[in-house]
């Protein structure tokens, strides 16, 4: 006799609870896999800012005006 043969058929109720636990850990990789895969991006995003640093715009930069001076007072 095989091994195999001496294994009874699994019930239904097991069928289901075996596809459960199957659909479950799928989810729980895939899950794992999706942030891993969101955290390397990240980490790319960030080296990214480092080697090329933003530099400010001048159009977005006001530039201050001078102060004009003030005329002294006249005393009659």
């Amino acid at each position: 006799m095989r091994i195999f043969e001496l294994a009874k058929p699994k019930t239904p109720e097991r069928q289901r609870l075996d596809q459960l636990r199957v659909t479950s850990k799928r989810a729980t990789d895939a899950l794992k896999t999706e942030r891993e895969r969101q955290k390397a991006q990240r980490a790319q995003q960030a080296l990214q800012k480092l080697r090329m640093p933003t530099t400010p715009k001048t159009a977005a930069v006001k530039s201050v005006k001078p102060v004009k001076p003030i005329k002294p007072i006249k005393v009659v």
